[in-house]
């Protein structure tokens, strides 16, 4: 059971979602039973197993189960993940709103944000093909990024929100813009993870450069936000860290920008609380 490719995708949720159980008695329970409740019923990972499900079903010859189970990954999370994907142990999709379609291949322990569409191109330099994207392990795609057509996405690459790939990323690079292009020279894993060449730090300080940007009215909240979850999702773990620590304070700002994104007082406090905690990686890094 433990290398189950199910057990795999739910343990993938847990370690990104959930918060510490308290260690009192009582609330322990409490906490426990939400924890379980909302994994089993709320978090999109259930999209993932209801996907591999419905392979299975339809391997066994059951369709009409194995549409009921497409049918509720596309109401209840808006996931839609075609018949021809194949997709690797530990996948983790976050948040829902996910299109994978065309003959696709996604690796291991993979991360894949919203609102990301995964498929076919029907450009004129492609043409058109049922062949989607080759995507390697250890692949993170940011929020709002496509990635079309039958290309090559290597091993720990990054894909930056709101990019748009169209031609193959290189393993251990990061991609980013419309067309996306990489970013820097391809590194080694361990590299990658050590971030020896302060990539963090600079990333860390264009977020606060956008923030006073924001502040001194040169740019909206909106165009404030893209910089903050592209830069965020192209960073290393630590500071995926922060972006976790700080999930809540995004997503206020990010009702905040639906709202008109003026600079209210709220606004203003919790760009300060995060610019505290960017000006961390920016000290450490010297």
């Amino acid at each position: 059971m433990a290398n189950d490719g199910l057990t795999q995708d739910f343990d993938a949720h847990v370690l990104f979602t959930f918060a510490p159980i308290p260690e009192g008695p009582v609330a322990s329970r409490v906490a426990r039973v939400k924890r379980w409740f909302f994994i089993s019923f709320a978090e999109s990972w259930l999209a993932v197993w209801l996907f591999r499900s419905k392979l299975r079903l339809r391997a066994a010859g059951l369709t009409f189960p194995a549409r009921f189970c497409d049918a509720l990954a596309r109401a209840l999370f808006n996931v839609s993940i075609g018949d021809r994907v194949v997709a690797g142990r530990g996948l983790m999709i976050t948040h829902g709103n996910v299109v994978i379609d065309g003959r696709t291949r996604i690796g291991e322990h993979c991360q894949i944000n919203p609102w990301v569409t995964i498929g076919l191109s029907n450009s004129k330099r492609l043409g058109f093909s049922i062949d989607g994207p080759t995507i390697g392990d250890h692949v993170h795609i940011g929020t709002g990024a496509k990635v079309l057509g039958p290309i090559t996405i290597g091993d720990y690459a990054r894909i930056g929100a709101n990019a748009v790939v169209v031609s193959d990323v290189p393993a251990n690079s990061t991609a980013v813009g419309i067309p996306a292009r990489v970013v820097g020279a391809a590194k080694p894993p361990a590299e990658v993870a050590g971030d020896p060449s302060g990539r963090d730090a600079r990333l860390a300080q264009h977020m606060r450069n956008a923030i006073i940007d924001y502040r001194l009215k040169r740019q909206s909240l909106k165009s404030l936000m893209d910089t903050l979850l592209g830069s965020f999702d192209i960073g290393s773990e630590k500071l995926q860290a922060t972006r976790r620590d700080f999930e809540g304070g995004l997503v206020f700002l990010d009702s905040a920008v639906a709202e008109g994104g003026a600079p209210t007082p709220p606004v203003i406090t919790a760009l300060e609380s995060l610019d505290a905690a960017l000006a961390e990686h920016v000290r450490a890094a010297r």
